[in-house]
């Protein structure tokens, strides 16, 4: 019978924590008031052990509304402008310029804010059925 090892790091046992907390909010009923930015690129950065290449790298921001009021328009602009710049942000740290066949900085841009678009239109949809 083989023996395992476990080795305690502490920024583990951070995001341990971290993640705890998150499911402890999310099951007491505290909204997350934030939009998950994902800026993706497929490209090979490596291989598994059996040599299977690894396609993807991806940069993820979380931007909170928290502070914005999203039934007024100011809100909403504020909080799609943060998406903005979270999305050029992450498609930048993932070095889209590097030439990759159809990978663009203005592609990766557009699709982080493609998948944030849902997030944003629900959370606006919560606050205004919120101050009903």
């Amino acid at each position: 019978m083989k023996s395992r090892k476990f080795v305690s790091n502490p920024v583990s046992l951070s995001f341990i924590a971290a993640s705890g907390a998150f499911v402890a909010a999310a099951a007491m009923g505290q909204a997350m008031e934030i939009v998950t930015v994902e800026a993706v690129r497929e490209v090979i950065v490596g291989k598994s052990s059996t040599g299977v290449p690894i396609k993807e790298l991806s940069v993820r921001s979380s931007v909170s509304y928290a502070d914005l009021d999203l039934t007024t328009e100011a809100g909403v602009a504020t909080l799609k402008k943060r998406v903005e710049d979270a999305a050029k942000s992450n498609c930048k740290e993932i070095k889209v310029d590097v030439p990759v066949e159809g990978s663009t900085v203005e592609k990766c841009i557009k699709d982080a804010l493609g998948g944030a678009a849902p997030q944003i239109d629900k959370a606006i949809a919560g606050a205004k059925a919120a101050k009903k």
